[in-house]
């Protein structure tokens, strides 16, 4: 009888081969490692121990659940742990207790930033119009060596993760313009930031949006363009709906003003694109 051991196939038994690192989405959406690190705060302050993200989470400490929730919340950047304690790092404390809703906005974008991935795929569409689902995923596979069976999970992960961290912004069509950078949005109420163990600071008062500045100020008036000023630049071009497109630029520029105008033209031609209009 031959007795030889003969390695199996590896075809014939199941894969116990462990997920390469990083090609799972976290265990939890973006938002809800924001929720997490802001109640923990309300609850315990900048540090404290384990007990308080247990509370919050509700999760037993030993459960696979509670740890990669706390996995999930230090992968942004939001907080540290070590033994039985944590501690918010410096862009969880601005997320936890933000001093403006611009302040919040840039923490998140931040936390957002920490995990490469989705910082990967936000600069690769950045500037243009994001494109379906389906595309997305299949930029993940190819690009960043996410699995098939899991690109989609991604792909809906990046496009929820890039909503909160206000990122995108909803055209008329329906489709996703990707911005260059993150818009203040009025998903929360920025609340009274506190030292660190609960105790209020003077409070804050809402601020506008930018838009509502803008509008409200007097100093800001309305430009009429007339061929009688003194422009360096000046064209005026009709287009479709009747409408004009103006671009006006003084004469007799600084050197810091002309530096400062080019960087906003590159801007400018970066976003022309996502400003077409499609047919339903």
């Amino acid at each position: 009888m031959n007795t030889t051991n003969t390695p199996a196939d590896p075809q014939e038994a199941p894969s116990k081969q462990r997920s390469k690192y990083g090609t799972k989405t976290p265990y939890i959406s973006f938002e809800e490692c924001v929720r997490i690190t802001k109640d923990v705060c309300k609850l315990a302050g900048f540090d404290g121990t384990i007990d308080a993200l247990v509370k919050i989470t509700g999760n037993s400490p030993s459960s696979s659940s509670f740890t990669d929730k706390r996995s999930a919340v230090k992968g942004f950047g939001l907080m540290t742990t070590q033994g039985q304690t944590y501690s918010l790092t410096d862009i969880g404390k601005r997320v936890a207790q933000p001093e403006s809703a611009e302040n919040e906005a840039e923490a998140i974008f931040e936390a957002f930033c920490k995990n490469d991935t989705l910082k990967n795929v936000w600069e690769n569409y950045k500037g243009k119009i994001l494109p379906q689902a389906e595309y997305i995923a299949n930029y993940f596979e190819t690009n960043l060596e996410i699995p098939t069976e899991r690109k989609d999970d991604w792909a809906s992960y990046f496009i929820e993760a890039a909503k909160y961290a206000g990122l995108l912004h909803e055209r008329e069509s329906g489709s996703y313009q990707v911005l260059l950078g993150p818009s203040v949005s009025k998903k929360t109420d920025v609340e009274p930031p506190t030292n660190g163990k609960g105790e209020a600071k003077l409070p804050l008062k809402k601020p506008e949006s930018q838009i509502e500045a803008l509008t409200k100020n007097p100093a800001l008036p309305t430009i009429e363009v007339t061929e009688s000023e003194h422009w360096g630049i000046l064209s005026q071009r009709r287009i479709s709906g009747n409408r004009k497109a103006v671009i006006a630029i003084p004469d007799e520029l600084l050197q810091e003003d002309i530096d400062m105008l080019k960087t906003i033209l590159k801007g400018i031609d970066v976003q022309l694109d996502g400003l077409k209009k499609y047919n339903a």
